[in-house]
């Protein structure tokens, strides 16, 4: 009997799998599920984020909830713009200018995140601490979201820890399509002096890509003069169609 045809002769389609078929010409299924099994390696993880440390000031006579209160009580509109730091230093690594996550996209695609901050447009008081309303800036490999608002808490305990919540935002991306964040950002450490604060973040999405990512970071507040800030963006409204937009408010 003859040997059964190879399977090697059904090309992946390339706009999915044209780098790995260059670098793998004879893969067989199993290439295949190789290269998926690697693609998946490439996602992010957040071994490295602690929930809630304790909380240091340099102001010490003042508490968690009078130093959130100060620093994310500002006059707004403000940005908070992040970069991997160093725990031991607390300043940012060499180069570093945003936080970051990996994972992958549609059609298995390798895919990172960069989070260079967030834009606060409005912060109230709420029952855990501070209400902000946000919008992140970030791009997924070097594309910009379309995200509608976000809504976050910055919550002080009586534990002195605190943090920053945001959960399940809309973004889409081109790239990615429709997606859901959440983010959570602990503090460590707060400067009143200089309107900083450091700390251990998390960042998590999931839809049709799916990424994740923790480590350190320090963060530096700079208010937004109005005739600095920049056009309103359009969002994708959840639950509507790609095509579908409405205005950032």
């Amino acid at each position: 009997m003859s040997d059964p045809p190879a399977l090697n002769h059904r090309h992946p389609p390339r706009s999915s799998f044209a780098l790995h078929r260059r670098c793998l010409p004879n893969a067989s299924r199993h290439g295949v599920m190789g290269i998926v099994l690697v693609a998946l390696s490439a996602c992010g993880t957040t071994a490295h984020f602690v929930a809630q440390p304790q909380l240091a000031i340099d102001r010490s006579q003042e508490g968690a909830q009078q130093a959130i209160a100060e620093l994310f009580g500002s006059e707004t509109p403000y940005t908070i713009k992040l970069c991997e730091a160093d725990p031991s230093s607390k300043e940012c690594r060499k180069g570093s200018a945003s936080i970051s996550a990996t994972g992958v996209g549609g059609l298995f695609l390798p895919l990172v995140l960069h989070v260079r901050g967030l834009r606060v447009s409005q912060a109230r008081q709420s029952a855990h601490g501070l209400a902000i309303d946000a919008s992140f800036l970030s791009n997924a490999d070097g594309i910009p979201p379309l995200c509608a608002s976000a809504h976050g808490t910055v919550i002080s305990r009586d534990d002195n820890t605190a943090s920053i919540h945001v959960s399940n935002f809309y973004c889409n991306w081109m790239l990615v399509g429709n997606v859901l964040v959440d983010t959570d950002m602990s503090i460590d450490r707060i400067s009143l002096t200089d309107k900083s604060f450091t700390g251990y973040y998390k960042v998590i999405f999931h839809g049709t890509g799916n990424v994740s990512g923790s480590g350190y970071y320090k963060a530096v507040m700079t208010p937004d003069h109005p005739s600095n800030q920049p056009p309103t963006t359009a969002a994708v409204r959840p639950g509507g169609t790609v095509g579908e937009r409405v205005a950032n408010q």
